[in-house]
């Protein structure tokens, strides 16, 4: 997988999990509390935010000068 295609893939999954989680705050009548955050939700978009830091870290560092 190429860079742009690997940022875009890491952007769009951060997208889609942010979207899932409102809308299951959205249709879920309950209020979200922190541990629920915490605990589901947290451990999702760490990946998905490393994932696109080191997509983006390794596009600047591999640019010629």
């Amino acid at each position: 997988m190429d860079r742009p295609t690997f940022l875009i893939f890491s952007f769009l999954g951060l997208l889609l999990m942010a979207t899932l989680h409102l809308g299951e705050i959205w249709f879920s009548q309950e209020s979200s509390n922190i541990a629920h955050l915490i605990i589901e939700w947290l451990p999702i978009y760490t990946v998905w935010a490393m994932l696109l830091i080191i997509g983006l870290v390794k596009r600047v560092s591999t640019i010629p000068s």
